[in-house]
């Protein structure tokens, strides 16, 4: 990553809680997530551009073991300060070029600039580069903030379910949602559906709300 992507972060950092993430929602929300996917408590999740390390602290408060990355040193500083613990590490590093002594159990992205791209569906590069830290029959968990509403914003490129299918199309066989968080809160696991999805793909059209496209699958490990 540049020098200046690096720098816009570190700015954004010095606020605390910059995104103004409400974690009772939030909780409900990852919980859900590790619940759908099968991670057993103690699994290893590698949080790729973990900021701040909110969802880092979630991953850990559903059970997970977890080691946050960022290329942000005020980011991390904030994570290290506000949620390190026994069972949750954070470290500054490029994920471009980072090595880990041993792979992971779940590989989880959200929000990426790696992924804020107008080409999305053509940058299946860098899930080509994620997927080798994981382990074989590890989990990927990509998550990525949209709205379906048409709304436009000039430093956010929202994708749509096809953009998805398109960018993970050499992981075929995964799962693909998008969730109103609202619902994983309510429902836990079972939100992660068609019906639910089509819902709130409905919902964001008409209302204008937001949420998460998730895509998930495992890496067999076929290369």
């Amino acid at each position: 990553m540049t020098s200046e992507t690096e720098s816009v972060y570190d700015n954004r950092y010095k606020r605390p809680n910059f995104f103004q993430y409400r974690e009772w929602i939030y909780r409900g929300y990852i919980a859900a997530l590790v619940a759908y996917c099968g991670l057993e408590p103690g699994s290893t999740v590698l949080d790729v551009g973990c900021g701040q390390g909110f969802f880092s602290y979630l991953l850990w408060r559903s059970g997970m073991r977890v080691h946050g990355v960022d290329i942000s040193e005020v980011g991390v500083r904030f994570a290290r300060e506000n949620y390190a613990r026994e069972g949750i590490t954070f470290e500054v590093a490029d994920i471009e070029s980072a090595q880990f002594q041993s792979p992971f159990d779940c590989v989880f992205v959200r929000s990426c600039s790696l992924y804020n791209t107008p080409d999305f569906s053509e940058s299946s590069w860098a899930t080509g580069k994620l997927v080798t830290h994981l382990k074989p029959g590890g989990t990927f968990l990509f998550l990525y903030n949209s709205n379906f509403s048409g709304s436009k914003n000039e430093k956010w490129h929202y994708h749509s379910i096809g953009d998805l299918e398109g960018l993970f199309r050499n992981h075929p066989g995964g799962q693909c949602f998008f969730s109103s968080r609202v619902d994983a809160w309510l429902l836990g696991k079972y939100a992660f559906n068609m019906f639910v999805t089509n819902t709130n793909i409905m919902m964001s059209r008409f209302a204008g709300t937001g949420g998460d496209l998730i895509y998930t699958f495992k890496e067999l490990g076929l290369g």
